[in-house]
């Protein structure tokens, strides 16, 4: 093997992390041909993980060393119920299922292969226009690398967006309660960029019944509520402030259990 040819691989090395996968695709846009690729999976240097994503030899990838490799590529990032728990935003809940959101714009399509590699972790994919700017998007350490997630006030909003679907709203309970330090500044841009008039109300709700730190110096009246009374939840009670209904397990005493 030539100098440059050994330099070059001195560099895929160095700038690829153990533990994760790497798409063919961002090596070439490294400056990595085709066939210098196909020579390190021939010598064994590399190997395919599925098409068009390499891992090192004798490796294993972690998810967040898939969505690291896929996050070199592709515009998403990790948020919900998954940003919280990484953040330590989600003590006394546990994954669901071992499930990991990630979020994309609508028409954005994650590969198929990626839910087939982790059997015990099952990729949720969000395609959605929740907020009308890329806000609230940090990044978060796993040592040689790191991924884009939501921050905790991004974060717990998009839960609240898919409360409907996959989450319990009981459960929100005792995620807002992880949430009364946070600072007032990330909440108000979070609801401030929000679409979901729902989701904003739900969560100015909650908030008011736990008394959260940073409620009190929200502005309100940049933050679009909407009009007109809207159902939070079937069957729950009504706040006459916010105009939604929400879950009756909120009107709870502060020894009460809600399992």
């Amino acid at each position: 093997m030539s100098i440059q040819k050994q330099m070059k691989l001195k560099t895929l090395f160095k700038i690829w992390p153990m533990h994760t996968a790497l798409p063919i695709a961002w090596l070439k846009e490294k400056g990595f041909s085709p066939s210098l690729i196909q020579k390190y999976v021939f010598s064994g240097w590399a190997q395919h993980l599925n098409r068009g994503v390499l891992i090192r030899p004798d490796d294993r990838a972690e998810w967040s060393g898939l969505v690291w490799g896929l996050q070199q590529v592709y515009p998403f990032h990790v948020g919900g119920k998954t940003a919280l728990e990484l953040q330590g935003k989600a003590h006394f809940v546990k994954f669901q299922e071992n499930n990991i959101f990630l979020f994309t714009k609508p028409g954005f399509k994650l590969p198929k292969w990626l839910n087939q590699e982790k059997n015990s972790i099952k990729f949720i994919h969000v395609p959605t226009n929740l907020f009308v700017r890329d806000i609230g998007i940090k990044e978060y350490s796993f040592g040689e690398y790191s991924l884009k997630i939501s921050n905790p006030a991004r974060g717990f909003l998009e839960y609240m967006h898919l409360s409907k679907r996959y989450h319990s709203l009981d459960e929100a309970y005792y995620l807002m309660e992880n949430l009364h330090s946070l600072s007032h500044s990330l909440m108000q841009e979070a609801l401030e960029e929000c679409r979901s008039v729902r989701v904003k109300r739900l969560v100015l709700c909650l908030a008011k019944k736990q008394n959260a730190n940073w409620l009190k110096n929200l502005d309100l009246s940049k933050i679009n509520l909407g009009k007109g009374v809207r159902e939070g939840v079937e069957e729950g009670r009504y706040d006459p402030e916010f105009l939604i209904t929400y879950p009756r397990s909120w009107d709870k005493n502060e020894n009460e259990s809600l399992f």
